[in-house]
């Protein structure tokens, strides 16, 4: 072997992997010998030193004559570690066989409350028309949040005034003058309170009036991009049937 490989050679150390690869090999004549050893024998420089607990590297000694082939092919090397080997009693590859692949199933949305969707838009309100929407002591009134029902938004009749009775001057008693003070603070806090009211319905109308532009906006842009996917879907079914 030493004849063959180093003979007429000295020197040529770049031949020698390329003929121990291409040489073929029976597995009769198959013999291991040590690395460092091969190595030393043939003028090449010592294998690095192999981390400690680990067997010293072996190779397989080529021959001439033989009709296999030693190199394995990458396909194989490549999944050795996945397939299981003949010894596991397994058949055929070795390799597991996968079922087949089912799509995934696609999920409804769940839907969305129509309360939680906030329209983005700038709505800068003058601050004078929020004090007088507020309520004194209390928490400034917000248009974007703020919620009538349907009692608080119907039209109120107009009512008539009653006609007023003159009260003779010796009948307006203290008994009087009580009785019409406690009927006027009653009727001034009923003007603030409707006041207030019709305030804060004016500046929710105001907020409302810009949300909607701004809505009519995004549906006249999503009917656009609808009629254009429309007419895609109706090309493709043109072409390759329905969907």
């Amino acid at each position: 072997m030493e004849e063959e490989l180093g003979g007429g050679r000295v020197g040529h150390g770049a031949f020698l992997g390329s003929l121990l690869w291409e040489r073929a090999l029976p597995y009769s004549e198959v013999e291991y010998v040590d690395l460092d050893e091969f190595l030393l024998e043939n003028g090449l420089p010592p294998s690095p030193s192999s981390p400690p607990g680990t067997s010293p590297s072996r190779i397989q000694a080529s021959a001439p004559g033989s009709a296999g082939a030693l190199s394995r092919p990458a396909s194989c090397t490549s999944t050795t570690s996945a397939c299981s080997s003949p010894s596991d009693g397994s058949t055929g590859s070795g390799c597991p066989k996968t079922g087949p692949v089912t799509p995934v199933s696609r999920s409804t949305p769940s839907p969305v409350d129509p309360d939680s969707v906030e329209v983005l838009m700038n709505f800068d309100p003058d601050p004078a028309d929020l004090a007088l929407s507020s309520v004194p002591g209390h928490e400034t009134f917000d248009p974007r949040k703020h919620r009538f029902s349907e009692e608080e938004l119907k039209p109120q009749p107009i009512m008539k005034k009653a006609r007023k009775i003159q009260v003779p001057e010796e009948q307006k008693d203290e008994k009087y003058w009580s009785r019409r003070y406690k009927n006027n603070e009653a009727a001034k806090r009923s003007r603030d309170a409707r006041r207030l009211k019709e305030n804060q319905i004016t500046v929710r109308a105001a907020f409302l009036e810009k949300e909607n532009a701004v809505l009519r906006q995004e549906v006249a842009a999503i009917r656009q991009e609808l009629s254009r996917y429309r007419s895609i879907l109706s090309k493709y079914e043109a072409q390759h049937g329905a969907l």
